[in-house]
């Protein structure tokens, strides 16, 4: 069977969040990706809505249907294919979840399996264990949250259930900016995939981001990079590209 390659414009969004404001920071969204094209992917950083206020989790997990929602018409409006994280409460326990949005239809969830335990993420949320590669209408894809970056098992595990992009919602903290750059064009590289990722910038309550948002081609191609900025990165995503490299390197 032949292959259908796709061609369409990314984006990944780079900004700064108020801690728990979370009128302000869909505001802020809702300006910056307005004018983005039909038929595009845009991914958006980790915990997106209030950043994490962690003492008041469970009141803005409240919130994350209606932002779903709104969403999904966005997604519907444009034939967009939306990414990021929130969070939700489920059974009691309240989970960092990435989502797929398609054509506004929620086809997948994801809880963050890895979570960073120097900043008590541990102590305020459960942990998943379910992680796949979903077909949308922009290919496979396949999602890291933030710290899950740093674990190339976890990056492998998305190739082998054949990933063709790799989205990465963060909010990555300016202590580990180089962390970030190196491992994002590692895993680009390492399973010969897109990989795109949406980080915060400036200062969330007490902590500085480190910005470094980048979309990165299969190749180990820099195709936008935003350092310090509040930005909308975009880059034409061809996935045509991705098996010509997996032709020439073969890897699994």
């Amino acid at each position: 069977m032949k292959t259908r390659y796709k061609r369409f414009k990314a984006y990944s969004l780079q900004i700064n969040l108020e801690l728990g404001n979370i009128d302000k920071n869909i505001k802020k969204i809702e300006n910056f990706i307005k004018d983005i094209e039909s038929n595009s992917l845009l991914v958006l950083p980790e915990m997106f809505s209030s950043g994490f206020d962690n003492l008041n989790l469970e009141q803005h997990s409240k919130k994350s249907k209606s932002i779903l929602d709104w969403l999904a018409k966005i997604s519907i409006g444009k034939s967009l294919t939306i990414v990021g994280s929130l969070p939700e409460k489920y059974k009691g326990n309240i989970f960092n979840r990435a989502f797929i949005i398609d054509n506004g239809n929620i086809v997948y969830k994801q809880s963050k399996i890895k979570l960073f335990t120097p900043n008590n993420e541990d102590k305020y949320f459960s942990s998943g264990k379910v992680m796949k590669v979903i077909p949308t209408t922009k290919g496979n894809i396949g999602i890291l949250i933030c710290f899950e970056l740093r674990f190339p098992e976890l990056a492998l595990k998305l190739r082998k259930k054949g990933v063709e992009i790799i989205l990465v919602p963060a909010q990555w903290g300016k202590a580990r900016k180089k962390h970030l750059e190196t491992l994002s064009l590692a895993r680009a590289i390492e399973e010969q995939a897109y990989l795109l990722v949406s980080d915060t910038v400036g200062k969330i309550g007490d902590l500085e981001m480190a910005g470094s948002s980048g979309i990165y081609s299969p190749w180990g191609d820099i195709l936008d990079f935003e350092d310090n900025g509040e930005r909308l990165l975009s880059a034409t995503i061809d996935t045509k590209e991705i098996y010509k490299v997996r032709r020439a390197i073969k890897m699994y």
